[in-house]
């Protein structure tokens, strides 16, 4: 294991001799395997970072004491940091899952900055690549989704994607390493562990035991197309720029407008429907349709789009913040009704919505969306974040910008535009009734 460990991180350029590197440790079998490994592999060049997300009690503070013992007894230099990742999820408006992954390696980062580190060597193997790429299958994805765990990125290396769970778990028994199990692991509730305990098993042993090793070799070759293709991409980008931020449409291939398009706008932060939109209109406008091209606006998160003749024109995008307002009980835009003064159909025009008042607190506050911000959309008995109703609802990223809430004290009542808080919808046993129109 040892030797096929130095093979590959040589044969991948993973690391130069000298280098020093930093090992992501859970406590887990795989990181404790890697840690012995590399140990032993790169003696005085190593030290370990833990991250204490406090998601499992007793059990987090179990996997922090294994691996300070470890590296006590071995005398690696260790870092260890603890987060609370529920808050920090609360208010970014990630999942636990994604905060975790957010706080664990922009840590790492730091740690490598302040002490030095030149690599952050993090414990995937083959398993764990092969799992994503049914993941990004299941979830949508283009070629490069389907191509596995990168071994390397950036500062961040992968030495383990040449073994398979099984041979990581057999040398951690032979050579007694420690380690213990995360309980979640074992939930089928994650996508993941639903991949990993059921359905890829039933896959190995309806192919003979064979699948682990042909998508080994079916991830291999599609790294290898999707590297041709990151390289006929950077000679369409020199063709194609005219400009650090001008692109020349007459440069591209009809036959696959939309995907060039695509790879020259991803950097940007353009969608593929922005892609194909665009591709759509050109051909629209060559197949004597009369469809006229300049003008045409489209906007990703930070840049816009502009068509102008056979050219795209970039530039980074300016978003005026929301201005927020407060709005009082007498406000014009306010109408107060009596039970009996409502209309009989509540259908409304997107920018006027009826509520009940009883509980309302005035003023009320208006104001753009952040993250974190969450609200009951009306028919839903649970409550939904912000980001996700936009999400779900396919609004552009530039509505997205633009969106306003509207608030009673810290609560939302209203995703102006869109739909109403279910708690502050017209009920019969109202006593007082708004229509509020902005």
């Amino acid at each position: 294991m040892l030797e096929r460990l130095q093979t590959y991180i040589d044969r991948r350029h993973l690391a130069d001799p000298t280098d020093r590197i930093l090992i992501g440790v859970s406590g887990g079998v795989d990181s404790m395997t890697l840690l012995d490994l590399l140990r032993q592999a790169c003696p005085g060049r190593i030290a370990a970072a833990h991250v204490n997300f406090g998601l499992r009690g007793a059990e987090s503070d179990g996997d922090q004491q294994l691996v300070e013992a470890y590296c006590e007894e071995h005398a690696i230099p260790l870092h260890t940091v603890r987060f609370d990742t529920e808050t920090e999820a609360r208010t970014s408006g990630e999942s636990i899952q994604m905060a975790a992954r957010r706080l664990r390696y922009e840590w790492f980062e730091t740690l490598c900055d302040s002490h030095g580190y030149d690599r952050i060597a993090i414990a995937h193997h083959a398993d764990d690549s092969a799992e994503t790429f049914f993941i990004n299958l299941l979830r949508g994805t283009g070629l490069r989704g389907l191509t596995g765990i990168a071994d390397r990125r950036g500062r961040i290396i992968r030495p383990l994607l040449f073994a398979r769970r099984d041979e990581v778990t057999a040398y951690a028994a032979a050579h007694g390493v420690p380690y213990r199990e995360d309980s979640t692991n074992a939930t089928l509730k994650y996508l993941r562990n639903r991949l990993r305990h059921d359905i890829l098993p039933r896959l190995d042993s309806a192919s003979n035991n064979r699948f682990a090793r042909t998508m080994e070799e079916n991830l291999v070759r599609l790294q290898a197309t999707q590297a041709f293709i990151d390289l006929q991409v950077e000679r369409l980008r020199e063709r194609a720029f005219a400009g650090p931020e001008e692109i020349d449409l007459d440069a591209l291939d009809a036959t696959c407008i939309g995907f060039e398009l695509y790879e020259l706008l991803r950097p940007f932060g353009f969608v593929p429907e922005t892609a194909e939109e665009i591709a759509d209109l050109l051909r629209r406008a060559d197949d004597g349709s009369g469809t006229t091209l300049s003008g045409k606006r489209f906007e990703a998160e930070k840049w816009t789009a502009r068509i102008d003749r056979r050219r795209i024109l970039l530039a980074p995008r300016v978003v005026e913040p929301f201005r927020e307002e407060r709005i009082e009980a007498d406000d014009p835009r306010v109408e107060w009704l009596s039970l009996d003064e409502l209309p009989d159909s509540l259908a409304t025009p997107p920018e006027t919505a009826y509520l009940t008042a009883d509980a309302l607190k005035f003023p009320l506050h208006l104001r753009g969306w952040r993250e974190g911000d969450w609200f009951i959309p009306l028919g839903m008995a649970g409550q939904k974040k912000v980001s996700d109703f936009l999400i779900d609802a396919k609004v552009p990223v530039a509505e997205k910008a633009r969106q306003g809430v509207l608030l009673s004290g810290e609560t939302i009542v209203w995703l102006v535009g869109r739909r109403i808080d279910d708690r502050y919808k017209v009920r019969q046993d109202g006593r007082r009734f708004v229509r509020i129109t902005l």
